[in-house]
């Protein structure tokens, strides 16, 4: 597993090990050592997936403290463009996004520290994403922003969103909890 920085800090784009033969694949997330070398969280407590079809946007989500989490995503069958939105009041990327392909073709996960508000596209029908989070999901804590209102035009014209994601108020107007 090699981890990699990206252009906001605490967003690490990982290269999951992979291993191919006759059988399909072996695909390791998770490596305790990797992990704590490296400084990270890796305590998960909760896990969960999704599955989405073509042009579907979740996002873009959060959980305030102090039920803020770390999360590690990636995706076990299809691609995802994923997105993450810095939400942390005092940091200099302050409502910047990054966004990384995550596919079970190139193996990546994406690790997102606390104050981030986090969402994807799914690129293929039947996208798998897979979810580890170290808090559990606490429903007064939950919180987003509508995906169109940060500095990113998403490669879709028409999204597939749920009525909650289509109603969250824009990142200009959030009260950010970070």
């Amino acid at each position: 597993m090699k981890i990699n920085n990206t252009s906001l800090p605490d967003i690490f784009v990982l290269e999951l090990f992979s291993f191919k033969d006759n059988r399909g694949e072996f695909v390791k997330t998770i490596h305790d050592t990797t992990f704590k070398e490296n400084g990270l969280e890796y305590q998960f407590t909760e896990s969960f997936y999704s599955v989405s079809e073509k042009n579907v946007i979740r996002g873009m989500h959060f959980q305030a403290p102090p039920h803020d989490h770390v999360k590690l995503v990636y995706v076990v069958t299809g691609s995802i463009l994923d997105v993450v939105v810095d939400l942390r009041r005092d940091s200099a990327t302050y409502g910047q996004s990054f966004q990384v392909e995550l596919s079970d073709k190139n193996r990546k996960a994406i690790y997102i520290a606390k104050g981030f508000a986090h969402g994807f596209l799914a690129l293929e029908d039947r996208s798998i994403v897979e979810y580890h989070c170290t808090t559990s999901q606490n429903k007064e804590a939950e919180g987003g922003i509508l995906y169109n209102s940060f500095d990113f035009e998403w490669p879709v014209k028409q999204p597939i969103l749920s009525v909650r994601d289509n109603e969250f108020l824009p990142l200009k107007e959030l009260n950010t909890p970070f």
